[in-house]
């Protein structure tokens, strides 16, 4: 993995809007960020309490942390990243409203500074696709070495068997180098680097600026054909 490809898209990152098919599918690349917030917010019910501490790994532009913020969530919020510029961007962006700038830490390669069994949740979304096949043993370790005990993990995925997201994946400049990745190679990856309770859930079935279609995204979470695959993961030890 290298920051310097990141950081050439950093000042003007915005989330794959970029492809005009994904805009169609949405005015602003939020939208698709806060289905991902939602979701983590019905999960985790303790987000809004101010009691937790989260890292989002490769954090890019810190727009999860911040869509989160948006969406009540009072967590106490650190992030990372290989690219430098990103994480300049994330402490841009944070809007002053939600307070102080989110913790920014640089990775080396795959590793964060963070003590061991630092943080309640970890989240790591559309990351994995950016990492090598040969170097994501090394992103599984370190994602189970930061988390506590009890700790819930979070990978949110694009999902290579929707074929809309293969199409869009091969058109936008950031991911020119992206190999997808099913849910199943996930899973398989955590159960290698710790013991875990694991569930899948599937996202995006329908544009996520339509409000309304949200109870139809939530009613076919199971099959796996949504545009977005989250792997949820609990450390038991």
């Amino acid at each position: 993995m290298s920051g310097a490809e990141f950081d050439r898209h950093a000042a003007t990152y915005d989330g794959g809007l970029d492809n005009p098919v994904k805009r169609m599918m949405g005015d602003s690349a939020d939208q698709f960020i806060a289905v991902k917030a939602r979701w983590l917010l019905r999960r985790e019910g303790g987000l809004r309490a101010g009691t937790l501490d989260l890292l989002d790994y490769g954090c890019g532009a810190g727009d999860l942390m911040r869509v989160l913020a948006d969406h009540g969530a009072q967590a106490s919020f650190t992030g990372c990243d290989l690219s430098q510029g990103m994480l300049a961007e994330a402490a841009k962006r944070w809007p002053e409203r939600h307070g102080p700038v989110p913790a920014l830490a640089l990775q080396q390669d795959a590793r964060t500074p963070f003590a061991d069994g630092r943080f309640d949740i970890v989240t790591i979304s559309a990351v994995l696709h950016h990492v090598p096949i040969v170097e994501r043993a090394g992103v599984y370790r370190e994602l189970a070495r930061v988390l506590k005990p009890g700790g819930r993990l979070y990978v949110f995925e694009h999902n290579p068997r929707n074929p809309l997201v293969r199409y869009v994946i091969a058109r936008t400049p950031i991911d020119e180098n992206a190999i997808l990745l099913d849910a199943r190679e996930v899973r398989d990856g955590l159960r290698q680097a710790a013991h875990y309770d694991l569930d899948t859930d599937y996202l995006m079935f329908m544009p996520p600026g339509i409000g309304f279609l949200r109870g139809v995204d939530q009613a076919l979470a199971w099959l796996p054909l949504g545009a977005q695959y989250v792997v949820a993961a609990r450390k038991i030890r």
